[in-house]
Order: C-alpha cells, then structure tokens, then sequence
C-alpha cells in the first residue's frame, strides 16, 4: 500500500507539471502557427466582437542605405547629392526635407516650402504651399510630382463643454512641373491618422488607423464608425465584410487601413485593405511586402512547481500582419506572433523569403532578448533567445546572413549574429564598451557606424567586424560637454553619411561651460583607414534660447552643404563650412 501511494503522489505532482508543459507547448505553437484570417459578415459581428474587449482605447486618440544619385542637368547644372536616409533600396520613406538635387522642398509647421538650390549664391524660395488644419505633414518627391502626407482635424462640436476634434489623414499630390506655381492634381483623404507611409515607384502606401467609437450627436452617445476615404468625388466606405480579423484578446482595437494612390495617373483608382487590430505605429516595408506589428502585455496565471505556490506574470507578444505589394494591389496574406516587442523599422529585416525581428521581452525575471526568423506564413521557422539577460535592445541592423545587436545596461554589448542558416541563428562573436549606440550604419560588410551615448554625451564609433568572432571598436569620437544631443539618436533621417565623400554630419545640440545651450551640425571625416575626425561645425545658435533655430535635417548638393531648421536654411561651403547664405522661411 506504501507503494501504491507514493505512485498516486508521482501522479499528483505530475498532472500541474504536465499542464504547465502542454500550456508551454501550445504557447510555442502559437507563436508560429498563422491563425486564419477571417472577415466579419455584417456590423452586428464587429460590434460583438468589440463588445468582448476590455476597453475601448482612447476616444480622442490621434495615431502617429542613402544612395548617391545623379540628375538631369539641364536646368541648374547641381549633379550630386544625397536623398533621404533610407533602410531599404527602391522604398522610399516620407520626410520632412527632400531634394532632387535642383531644389529643396521644406515641410515647416503648415507651410511646405520650394527652394532653388543651384548655384548656392543664387539660392531662393521660388513657392510656398500652406495646409491648413495639418500636423506631422511629411513629403515625397518623384520628379515632376510632389506629396504631401499629413493628419488633419476639424472642431466637429462640444461633449460636457470640451471640444471634440474629429481626426482625419490627407495624401495630396502636386503638379511641380512649375516650381514657382505647384498646382494640386489629386488629394485624398481619411477619417482615420496616418501613422505611416512608403512610396515604391509610382504608388504611395499610407497606414491610416481609426478608433472604432464616434460621438453621435443625435443619440448623444458613441457609435461604431468604419473607416472610408474620399478622392476625388467618389467616397469609398469599408464594408464589414471588408474587414479583416483574428481571434486575439486585444484590449484596445483599432481600424488600420493600407490605402495606395498611384501619383502619376490621376485616373488610377485607389487600392486599400482594411483590418481589425491593436495600434500599429512599426512597420518595415520591401519592394514586395508591407510588415505591421502590434504589440501588446497582457497579465497570465504560471503555475509556479511545487503547485503550492502561484504568481502573477507578464507576458508580451507582437503581432506580425504581412501584406503583400503589386504594383498598387494590396493584399493582406499572412499574420504571426512572437515574443517581446519591437524597438522600430530597424529591428525588423526580409531576406531571401525570411523575416527576420529583434525583440526585447519584459518578464517577472527582468528583461530578455531574442532574434526570430519567420517564413512567408508568418511562422517562426528559426530562434536566437537568451541574448544578454537583463539587459534590453538599443539597435538593431540586418545585412545580409548578419544582424547586428547593441543591448544596454551599463556597458553596450555589440552582437554578431549569423543568419545563414535561418533554422539556427548564432552569436558569432561580440564586443563589450561603455556607453551604447541606438543607431547603426553600415558603410561596408566589414565595417559598421555606431551612434550613441556615453556619459550622457554623444558618441561615434566605428566597428571592425571582419574577425567576426572578435569585432573592434576601431575608432570612436565623444563630445566632452557637459550635455549633448541629436535628433539623429531616434530618427535616422537626420543622419547623414557618404561614403564616397567620406561625409559624415549629424545635427548637436550641446552645452558649453556655464550653461549657454548651443545648435549646430557637427562634420566629421569617416573612413575606414583615417577613422572618425571631426572636420568642422555649423553653429545656427549660440547661447540663446529657443528652438527654432534646432537643425532638423543636412544635406549636400555638389559642393554646398545645406542645414535645415524650422526657420531657417544656411548654405555652408563644403570644404571650409564658411556661411555663403542664409534663406529665412517666412
């Protein structure tokens, strides 16, 4: 009988440890099985389905390689410049500065600006094009067309004497084949916020998201409205059985809608695809996919062995939705989970059919890193996990087989990582120094810029990694102020690097002994064999307060090196960084 009972305790004991291993099996299945994409059949079934959320998110919710190229001459004679600092080849991404290499086009609070360029001496506003009612408004240029993307709203009327404003997003599309008179060929609009874009070839695709609740005046209270867009004087409204969805227990949802506006063809209907989700402000675009990622925590009960004891734990996922791109047709084909969340586009990569992503994942037991590769189905197919306990994700850059990781806490590790076999990613090799580098550039396969901090100071590295096994911080500049900083830390448009140049500018604000806060750009000589040599600065303001003065964006045409602020414009020599002009944007 003794025996008999210790076997029953055996099979006690075992039946919670075999739950918790069937519950971590399902969970592993979940990450890398695609769940079915459904539609909804009528607008009683997204109520429903709404209904069975646990909130409604905010009702007033507003969502928010550089190639160098040569231009037709013709007209001013400019030849060499750069464009805008993008991630991926042939996709371009929205911004508050571009150039064609003859002129520069400015978005500036609601005023987008055309400025000659060429010759510098002669440089001048030759148009303004005012958008009223607008913020975040970004811009694509595409030879003889300009696009201007943006949120917008309207006062729509009061609840309990506040104002409610009705968000709405714009894609407008100028005829610019007259620079000094851009007429307005096509605009469309939503009643949702962009929260983000890309323009392959002639098409632009925007992201619109949308709450799901409305004020109804007449009913004094909220109602379900579905997303729709105008073009034109056609209105297109989202039909439920539009509407993509799947089984989640998302607390807040949201409308995403990938709309594309073929900008050359004015008789090119719009394309669009619509789905239900939680927010989406991430996203990574190829030539032939669009990624949107969704994250979102959420509380689990782990059973904790011996089954005496239980605890409360956090578990996060991202949700991976791949939408296929042709030629403006938009088609919404595969979804996933992983693990964690994402840091931004950086951390996400397509290679030779794979996604590849970098999460960071916050637990009970502190934080933990993973890189997951995924097939077409949005099924994770190959996983590094484990990388730097305790620490988190600052930046992450694929290239190729590699992905290369800066995790932080107190020192900044810099991972290689081989992905050749997309089945067994590995580390490779890895480096420790202080400080951390939230942005990288890769200026060869064997050499890698970081961006960073180091004692709350500005840092520039330069990475060796052709000893994989064993990569080296080269080189390294650091600001000895007492504080500085840069746009270019969390938006890697502002950076601007030309390895044909060996051209390195970034925009610094600093402080100097006594406290006088400083804007300019500092210019730096970067190569593989001389490392990283400060040439020079362009100080837009001195000792004075104030943000107006802020540079936003750098860039070169020929031999002018051009710094954007919100005001104003300064045309520097390239090789000395003498002032020759300055353009006030009035």
């Amino acid at each position: 009988m003794k025996e008999l009972k210790d076997y029953r305790k055996y099979v006690i004991l075992a039946v919670p440890l075999i739950l918790i291993v069937f519950a971590a099996a399902a969970y592993v299945t979940s990450q890398s099985h695609n769940s079915d994409l459904k539609r909804f059949s009528s607008m009683g079934e997204i109520e429903s389905y709404l209904k069975g959320a646990s909130g409604t998110g905010s009702i007033f919710y507003y969502g928010t390689d550089m190639p160098r190229l040569k231009v037709n001459t013709a007209e001013v004679g400019a030849n060499d410049y750069l464009t805008t600092n993008i991630q991926v080849a042939g996709v371009d991404e929205a911004d508050i500065v571009k150039s064609d290499g003859n002129y520069i086009y400015i978005a500036s609070g609601d005023t987008v600006y055309i400025m000659r360029t060429y010759p510098p001496e002669e440089a001048e506003i030759v148009s303004k094009i005012t958008i009223n009612n607008s913020y975040s408004v970004a811009l694509y240029i595409n030879g003889d067309r300009l696009v201007v993307i943006g949120n917008g709203y309207s006062v729509a009327g009061l609840l309990k004497r506040y104002p409610i404003s009705i968000a709405n997003s714009f894609v407008k599309v100028y005829d610019i084949t007259d620079r000094s008179s851009p007429e307005l060929v096509r605009e469309l609009v939503t009643n949702g916020t962009v929260s983000g874009s890309r323009m392959i070839g002639d098409y632009v695709y925007i992201v619109s998201q949308k709450h799901p609740y409305v004020y109804d005046y007449e009913g004094e209270d909220y109602k379900i409205e579905l997303p729709s867009y105008e073009y034109g004087n056609i209105t297109k409204e989202i039909a439920p059985h539009e509407v993509y969805y799947i089984e989640s227990e998302e607390t807040y949802y949201y409308f995403i809608t990938v709309i594309s506006l073929n900008i050359a063809d004015e008789s090119t209907p719009p394309s669009d695809e619509t789905f239900l989700a939680g927010a989406s402000s991430t996203m990574y675009v190829s030539t032939e996919n669009m990624y949107l990622v969704a994250h979102r925590s959420y509380p689990v009960r782990i059973m904790i062995f011996p089954p005496s004891t239980s605890a409360d734990d956090w578990r996060e996922e991202t949700t991976v939705y791949r939408l296929g791109l042709d030629d403006g047709k938009i088609a919404l084909e595969a979804n996933g989970k992983v693990p964690g969340q994402i840091l931004n586009q950086y951390s996400m990569d397509e290679y030779n059919g794979y996604f590849r992503v970098a999460t960071t994942e916050w637990t009970s037991n502190g934080s933990e890193n993973a890189v997951y590769v995924l097939n077409m189905e949005m099924e994770i197919v190959g996983s590094l996990e484990d990388v730097a306990p305790g620490e988190r994700i600052y930046s992450a850059r694929f290239m190729g087989d590699r992905c290369y990781l800066v995790t932080f806490r107190q020192v900044d590790p810099f991972f290689v990582i081989d992905l050749s076999d997309p089945t067994r990613p590995s580390v490779l090799g890895y480096l420790k120094i202080p400080g951390y580098s939230s942005y990288l550039h890769p200026i060869d396969k064997d050499h890698m810029i970081g961006l960073g901090k180091e004692e709350n100071n500005l840092k520039l590295s330069l990475f060796n990694v052709e000893d994989v096994g064993a990569p080296k911080e080269v080189a390294k500049f650091w600001l000895e102020y007492a504080y500085s900083d840069s746009e270019a830390l969390y938006d890697p448009k502002a950076f601007l690097f030309d390895a044909g140049r060996q051209i390195l500018a970034i925009p610094v604000g600093w402080t100097e002994q006594g406290g006088a806060w400083n804007q300019g750009a500092f210019v730096f000589n970067v190569s593989t064999n001389e490392g990283v040599v400060l040439r020079g600065t362009i100080v837009h303001q001195s000792g004075i307060e104030g943000w107006n003065l802020t540079i936003r964006r750098i860039l070169y045409i020929e031999d002018a090196i051009y710094t954007v602020s919100n005001d104003q414009v300064w045309i520097s020599d390239f090789g000395t960084l003498d002032l020759i002009k300055t353009i006030v944007l009035i």
